[in-house]
């Protein structure tokens, strides 16, 4: 992807198996592997054991559906009987990792890999009606200071083993996260002070050189047994606070992730007017101006989750009209089309019916 006029950051690389697209752009952070799970078990094996399969296909609903409740669906649970049916492929591959076999031998691990089919994946959890969140993902940059022996400083520079717990609960939701490259610059802009007092107005000013679609900054320090941290969440115009749970450093970190992914991804998990049926909605984008612009657009729009069927109404002049047949509602339609900054929202015209959408296309 040609990345005109964006600054290249440090991206937190969250390998989920293919690594997360962690960019500091205005567009929307595109996930993949959303269907595979890794799991490290002591011997290969011909057939999978159903109790590892049970466990990868449980970390992908959780990522593919947005929802870590989803596994306490009782029509869900139904449907997950039979989880090998589900598998496309898998493979191992062998690590440096010790393991111990259930007779007690110690060996070095293997990285079981599996690829489950996403048509079946997403038909399991239409049983329970219950939609895809999709690739698309809103990306998180994240500010975190500690405060030790009375001095506070940014956490994250390089490659700082302390937020591994961090790193690992957002490859489990599917959450794209990149930190801030923290330099002279950073630092001028939001002073170690600024973030720990969650001055939201210095945080959106520093944290617009990376054209980030949220902000999430904390706060952590030691207590007596444990530590504790207070989090904000910058999204969409509103801020939205919360404290960590747990007493390790781990787990607080895993909890922010955790409450800021539930946070940002409900708007795109459901609710809202599901009546538009077969003749869809209309969308209007002002500013397509050539082939690639229409490929840009309609690209985008077919990749959403909300997107079943994707029809060209009209073209004139730099007009284009389509209608979407959805599968989904239409507050979880503008959501994705909310998350690609190019697409600037446009007052109703006269003439247009009401609940059509109106766009200009900005590249």
């Amino acid at each position: 992807m040609t990345l005109k006029g964006r600054l290249s950051v440090k991206g937190w690389m969250l390998g989920l198996m293919l690594p997360l697209l962690l960019v500091a752009s205005a567009r929307a952070a595109q996930v993949q592997g959303l269907y595979n799970a890794e799991l490290l078990v002591a011997e290969q094996s011909v057939q999978v054991a159903p109790g590892l399969v049970s466990e990868a296909l449980e970390r992908v609903l959780v990522r593919v559906s947005g929802r870590r409740d989803v596994l306490n669906t009782p029509a869900l649970q139904a449907g997950m009987q039979n989880p090998s049916r589900l598998i496309k492929q898998f493979s191992y591959q062998s690590t440096n990792i010790p393991r111990v076999t259930p007779d007690g031998r110690k060996v070095l691990a293997h990285r079981l890999r599996i690829e489950f089919a996403p048509e079946l994946v997403n038909e399991l959890l239409a049983q329970a009606n219950i939609r895809p969140l999709g690739p698309t993902r809103p990306g998180v940059l994240v500010w975190v200071v500690e405060e030790k022996g009375g001095v506070r400083e940014y956490l994250g520079r390089d490659a700082d083993p302390v937020l591994e717990g961090m790193l690992g609960r957002a490859r489990a939701r599917g959450l794209p996260i990149f930190r801030p490259l923290l330099d002279l610059q950073d630092e001028a802009a939001l002073p170690v002070s600024d973030a720990w007092g969650f001055f939201s107005r210095s945080v959106l000013s520093a944290s617009q050189r990376y054209q980030a679609d949220s902000v999430l900054v904390g706060r952590i320090y030691r207590i007596s047994g444990g530590w504790e941290s207070q989090w904000q969440l910058l999204w969409r115009g509103q801020t939205h606070e919360f404290e960590g749970r747990g007493d390790s450093l781990d787990a607080q970190l895993a909890s922010a992730v955790d409450q800021a992914a539930d946070r940002l991804f409900a708007d795109f998990v459901g609710g809202g007017d599901m009546g538009y049926g077969e003749d869809g909605v209309m969308l209007r984008i002002d500013g397509v101006r050539d082939l690639d612009d229409y490929m840009a657009v309609t690209d985008y729009l077919r990749r959403q989750s909300p997107v079943e069927q994707l029809l060209v109404d009209s073209v004139a002049d730099d007009a284009l009209t389509l209608r979407l047949v959805l599968n989904g509602s239409l507050d979880q339609l503008r959501g994705v089309i909310g998350l690609d900054k190019r697409f600037e929202p446009r007052p109703q015209l006269a003439g247009e019916a009401r609940g059509e959408l109106h766009y200009r296309w900005d590249d």
